[in-house]
């Protein structure tokens, strides 16, 4: 039995779309452009859409059963979590620029998706406990439900992050407030060094270049530059870098010495405020001070 051109057309699109996206998880995440990612999201929330506008017709005729409905439903809702996670989770956004609502929206997005996946699981079981589906094909519903498990999980750590950015970056500005102050107690955590009291963001690729050479990785750059967290919290964050390294380990120690090589400004954060959960790290630049409304 010959196949229907519309219906050839229709198998080459899922398989164009399909590799498309199997060849992107074989490329680092960095190579892949996060509009590319999005676009590709945007298209298949597109063809989602037109299947369940197509089905429901096709229902309301009686031609197919309302469970083909409910099918092409919960693969639209799929689709459209995927593309917020292509925004939030895959995308370019960093994660010191998050918004509320987008970490709200990607956490939400990881989680339905699990909640699918693992009713089709089980729904799955009861072929396979029925003898209707093999073991064979069942492992493949099972491989999807662990992967989505672990999108969650980065999803989460993202969220920690933020919430680890947003105490650090609050520690800092209340930690120097406390040092200027003449407070006890903030010398024992905080360690300033003012250098010659300029640095630029184009001073770090050669800080950045120094480091990799040195321990063979990339410097763990937190937070560059101005940053959604620090406009929340009404700081200046501009021409300033925090570094999450421990300033009394081995690289933090190195990075230190570095610093007042060059004369560089910072401010190293030995350990988190009591009953606070931020990580010591090193805040590279003069403080961050408190942004400056605009005149009218």
């Amino acid at each position: 039995m010959r196949k229907c051109p519309k219906w050839r057309s229709r198998g080459l699109l899922f398989f164009v779309l399909g590799t498309l996206f199997w060849s992107m998880q074989l490329v680092a995440a960095d190579e892949v452009p996060g509009s590319t990612y999005s676009a590709l999201s945007d298209t298949l929330v597109q063809r989602a859409e037109h299947e369940v506008s197509r089905i429901k017709v096709l229902v309301d005729q009686g031609t197919l059963p309302q469970t083909r409905l409910a099918d092409a439903e919960a693969r639209l809702a799929d689709a459209r979590d995927e593309a917020v996670l292509a925004h939030t989770l895959y995308g370019q956004v960093r994660i010191q620029d998050m918004t509320p609502a987008d970490a709200n929206a990607m956490m939400a997005a990881a989680q339905s998706r699990v909640d699918r996946q693992t009713q089709i699981v089980k729904d799955r079981q009861q072929l396979v406990d029925s003898g209707i589906l093999a073991k064979a094909e069942f492992s493949a519903f099972q491989d999807e439900l662990d992967t989505r498990k672990r999108v969650l999980e980065l999803a989460r750590n993202r969220i920690r992050l933020l919430e680890e950015l947003r105490q650090m970056a609050d520690t800092e500005a209340r930690l120097e407030r406390a040092g200027q102050n003449g407070q006890s107690g903030s010398k024992a955590m905080m360690i300033r060094y003012d250098g010659n009291g300029l640095f630029d963001l184009g001073d770090l690729t050669a800080i950045s270049a120094e480091f990799q050479k040195h321990f063979h990785k990339p410097l763990p750059v937190s937070a560059l530059g101005q940053t959604l967290v620090h406009q929340s919290l009404g700081l200046d964050h501009r021409n300033r870098v925090d570094i999450a390294l421990n300033p009394d380990q081995a690289e933090g120690l190195w990075l230190r010495q570095l610093l007042e090589k060059l004369h560089v400004p910072y401010l190293a954060f030995r350990s988190a405020v009591a009953g606070e959960a931020t990580a010591p790290h090193i805040h590279i630049g003069t403080g961050s001070t408190r942004l400056k409304l605009a005149q009218r």
